[in-house]
């Protein structure tokens, strides 16, 4: 009878302790799977520009996190996509655009310097746009979507670039439409009436839909080495390079690895920047590695996955500024510590994050980042290495593994373990760069 009357009681608090079990586990799985903030964006980061049935343009938001704006806070990611025979308006950016045809094909023109380069892309290529060419193109092909990913580097204002269209009417607005009749009239030697019928007819948008016959005329102006309407070399050498139709720089089983650098191509040198694309085999990783300079914004365009990092400045729970003021707070207290004898704090935080197609990742120079595949997809890693000039990738893991290249005596001062025991451990993994990822690992014996 006495246990019936407490049997409210139990239930309630049984129910409450189910309740916070189920309430701590959601919150170590959100934990553990984390944001991977602020070095994760995913796709509510991107805002659009231009989005219709034709197709869209969005842009990331800003690397203003007080870790990355002084690297990267000057670039930034876009993504096109344009719809079957879609024709994309002129217009020119106030930035650098190094742009990779995720997928599709497409003719893409660009008058500078008093003449008109027209290139064929197709899926796979890297071509760079200067600051200031005007640029259209097109979608060719009759049934598949042309996507694009850019990285922009602006010239004009820190971390913001427009674009301009000096064809027009409502959406988009010609730039031409904000000058005086009498400048107008006298620049293009015409009155303003007709030069509104010609200048500010345009009212279908930044993205429209041109026939058969046009695309055909545009795609015959167009060749893979920027020689537009025959008329000789290319006067800045600029033509698409086929990142995907090289022989890989790295490849197995378990993943390729793609890069095309400034010795491939002038214009990567002139930024600063290479561009790699790993494709990491389903079930499969990429081991921990770091670059030795490059600060990399990688882009996800095929399958998911996840990614972890290690990060010091994350390492006391909070991020470290870049404010002058607490810089020397911190060495202030270095400083003490020094002085009483303490020892400076070594430990690291670590930075994951699930990532999937439209997911963006930050990678500063020296800090160790791994990818993993899914079980059910391959993972396409697209990565823009800024500061690449004297870049180096230095793995960590794996048959090159930067650890076995220490002589005897330093690996046993350094790993406290015995000679034999170090070397079956770091010589155990004999695949390089790209290896079984944790789902599918089989470990040998030691």
């Amino acid at each position: 009878m006495g246990a019936m009357k407490r049997s409210p009681l139990v239930l309630v608090l049984l129910l409450s302790l189910c309740s916070s079990l189920a309430l701590a586990s959601y919150s170590y799985g959100e934990e553990s799977s984390g944001s991977g903030r602020p070095y994760h964006y995913g796709e509510e980061s991107f805002r659009h520009w231009t989005r219709s049935r034709q197709g869209r343009f969005r842009v990331l938001e800003r690397f203003t996190h007080e870790l990355l704006e002084d690297a990267v806070g000057n670039y930034r990611v876009a993504e096109l996509e344009a719809a079957p025979r879609a024709f994309l308006q002129p217009s020119h950016y106030d930035a650098d655009e190094v742009m990779f045809v995720k997928e599709g094909e497409g003719v893409v023109a660009l008058l500078y310097r008093g003449k008109r380069e027209s290139f064929c892309v197709k899926e796979g290529d890297v071509l760079v746009i200067p600051a200031g060419a005007v640029v259209y193109s097109a979608n060719t092909h009759g049934s598949r979507w042309f996507r694009v990913v850019m990285l922009l580097n602006p010239v004009s204002t820190t971390g913001r670039f427009e674009e301009f269209f000096p064809i027009g009417g409502e959406s988009p607005e010609s730039f031409f439409s904000v000058f005086s009749d009498d400048v107008l009239q006298a620049a293009f030697n015409t009155r303003r009436e007709e030069w509104e019928q010609v200048f500010e007819k345009q009212s279908k948008g930044e993205i429209t839909t041109a026939s058969e016959e046009q695309i055909r005329e545009l795609s015959r102006s167009c060749s893979r080495g920027g020689r537009g309407h025959g008329d000789g070399e290319s006067m800045w050498d600029i033509k698409p390079s086929s990142l995907t139709g090289k022989r890989p720089r790295h490849s197995n089983n378990h993943g390729r690895h793609y890069e095309i650098t400034g010795d491939d191509c002038p214009q990567l040198r002139a930024l600063d920047i290479e561009v790699g694309l790993a494709n990491i085999t389903r079930g499969s990783m990429m081991v921990p590695s770091y670059s030795t300079h490059a600060y990399k914004v990688a882009i996800v365009v095929e399958g998911s996955g996840y990614f972890e990092m290690a990060c010091p400045h994350l390492s006391g729970g909070r991020a470290r500024g870049h404010d002058s003021r607490e810089r020397g707070r911190e060495e202030e207290e270095e400083g003490r510590e020094e002085q009483e004898g303490g020892q400076k704090s070594r430990s690291y935080k670590q930075v994951r994050s699930r990532i999937k197609e439209g997911s963006v990742i930050a990678i500063p120079p020296g800090h160790p980042t791994t990818l993993v595949a899914s079980e059910d997809k391959n993972l396409a890693v697209l990565c823009f290495g800024i500061n690449a000039r004297h870049d180096e990738k230095v793995f960590l893991a794996g048959s090159n593994s930067v650890l076995r290249q220490m002589d005897e005596p330093a690996k046993v001062l350094a790993f406290g373990a015995e000679r034999e025991k170090v070397d079956r451990v770091i010589g155990a993994q004999t695949d390089a760069i790209f290896v079984r990822g944790p789902g599918s690992r089989r470990i040998s014996s030691a």
